[in-house]
């Protein structure tokens, strides 16, 4: 399916109807998660259907870059930053503000070696003042 701002949400294949039944059970978060990549996709001037969110309920994978799509993991999301009726943090969008440098990074070297941390870098570099401006005018500290 897709968020109401138009970011496809997948489950895992591997896990087929307990991964959707995380995310019919989990609606709110994943709201909530696409309102936080939304903002960064404004922050790096990203089309936000190259953004997309999964749950895969096992397994260390953060996000991933598939042909320059950028897909971000719920359950990261959910077990870091989500808590029902709070208000997210600074932190939360600092983390998938780098995360996504990373996978971004990914575009222009695949492997994980100085040149992609050298890109990874340069983005957070070139994109943390518009973060930090951005955070200011929604209130998060």
């Amino acid at each position: 399916g897709r968020t109401t701002n138009g970011i496809k949400v997948f489950s895992s294949l591997k896990h087929g109807g307990a991964s959707e039944s995380f995310l019919k059970a989990n609606v709110r978060a994943v709201k909530t998660f696409s309102s936080v990549l939304e903002t960064l996709c404004e922050i790096y001037s990203l089309n936000i259907h190259s953004v997309a969110i999964y749950y895969e309920p096992s397994g260390a994978t953060i996000a991933f870059n598939s042909n320059k799509a950028l897909y971000f993991n719920l359950r990261l999301f959910s077990h870091l930053h989500y808590r029902e009726d709070e208000p997210l943090s600074g932190e939360c969008y600092s983390y998938w503000f780098t995360t996504m440098a990373h996978e971004l990074a990914h575009n222009l070297v695949s492997a994980h070696n100085k040149d992609h941390g050298y890109y990874t870098e340069s983005y957070v570099t070139l994109f943390l003042p518009a973060l930090s401006a951005k955070l200011q005018r929604i209130g998060i500290r």
